[in-house]
């Protein structure tokens, strides 16, 4: 009955062809999961592992499948496929990675780590080691997250940094958060994310945010240039980084009134400035607009029009929304240029 109110609210994914009934099978698992009719899949499933028991894929499947209602039976299920006499080779490393994958919904990381380091001694296997760095990170162990990704580069042959790249994105995010407690591990994934971010404005601001949290002011100034130098994007990444650093406030807060006053002397490009702050040997508003800020007297600017709350900052590399106070963009990887919208 399923089957033909199916075919009739879905002419479109329905058989016109009539194929022997164990293509049928086929077929019909093929449709449910491409539709996401995961009970109807799962059922599929069963009856294909019924026809070719000696195939032990279907079940591979069937466990995904009832991965996110009931781990254990997953993982009951993936196990025995492993324990198959002619589970051997690269099928095994397989068959191990989705026991690691059941261990893991099951919160039970130690067990998944242990699995995928078997399934990297049974062959090279590249998807055994990125999944051991996702959970190495995961369980906040970076540097053992670090070898695991040079390790799925070497044995998947490729070419690309950008796993390398994306990997030093997320622990430098990680560890900003914890600047306070957590200062030298900040320093360290940042001096990463410099050497293999693969581009030379991203190597500079994280060079220049090294040199703010070290209060290298010499060196700090001259990365600062050199991000003016870079375009306007860089000039509002490299005011977000002054207007509060030492607690990673970063300039999305100035839009939530935490610096209102401040953001105003940064953005209002024709807010005029005293001669006498003016440097002649700098050519950009932003060291005029520093000076400013630092000598105002409190309550001595009439904010003639203010940053509305409904502001937002999108990347100017992928154009998605910054929220929080990550210095990498979590959707792109860069350290974001960051586009004001009105």
């Amino acid at each position: 009955m399923w089957f033909f109110n199916f075919r009739k609210k879905n002419k479109p994914y329905s058989s016109t062809y009539k194929f022997p009934a164990d293509i049928q099978d086929f077929f019909n698992a093929l449709r449910d999961c491409h539709l996401g009719n995961h009970a109807e899949y799962f059922n599929e499933l069963k009856k294909l592992a019924g026809l070719y028991p000696e195939e032990p894929v279907f079940w591979l499947f069937a466990g995904d499948i009832l991965r996110d209602k009931n781990p254990e039976k997953a993982l009951e299920l993936h196990r025995d496929v492993l324990f198959r006499t002619g589970t051997s080779g690269v099928f095994r490393s397989m068959v191990l990675e989705h026991v690691a994958y059941d261990y893991i919904v099951l919160k039970q990381n130690q067990k998944a780590v242990s699995v995928l380091k078997e399934a990297s001694k049974c062959s090279d296997y590249p998807a055994a080691s990125l999944l051991l760095s996702e959970v190495y990170e995961s369980d906040g162990n970076f540097d053992a997250g670090m070898d695991e990704m040079k390790k799925y580069l070497s044995v998947s042959g490729s070419k690309s940094d950008v796993p390398l790249q994306r990997y030093s994105a997320r622990a430098v995010n990680h560890f900003f958060k914890s600047l306070e407690t957590d200062k030298e591990s900040v320093l360290k994934w940042l001096g990463i994310y410099s050497k293999k971010c693969g581009d030379s404005n991203q190597s500079l601001a994280a060079d220049y945010m090294v040199f703010l949290i070290e209060s290298n002011a010499k060196k700090a100034v001259n990365c600062l240039k050199k991000l003016i130098e870079a375009g306007d994007g860089w000039e509002i990444f490299a005011r977000s980084m002054l207007l509060n650093f030492n607690n990673g406030s970063e300039i999305n807060y100035s839009a939530e009134g935490v610096f209102k006053e401040i953001f105003h002397v940064l953005m209002n490009k024709n807010l005029k400035y005293e001669a006498k702050n003016a440097d002649e040997a700098g050519n950009t508003q932003i060291e005029h607009k520093l000076l400013i800020r630092n000598a105002l007297p409190e309550g001595s600017v009439s904010l003639e029009a203010v940053v509305p709350d409904k502001s937002l900052f999108v990347c100017g590399e992928c154009g998605k929304r910054i929220d929080g106070l990550m210095p990498v963009c979590p959707t792109c990887q860069k350290i974001t240029t960051r586009k004001f919208l009105k």
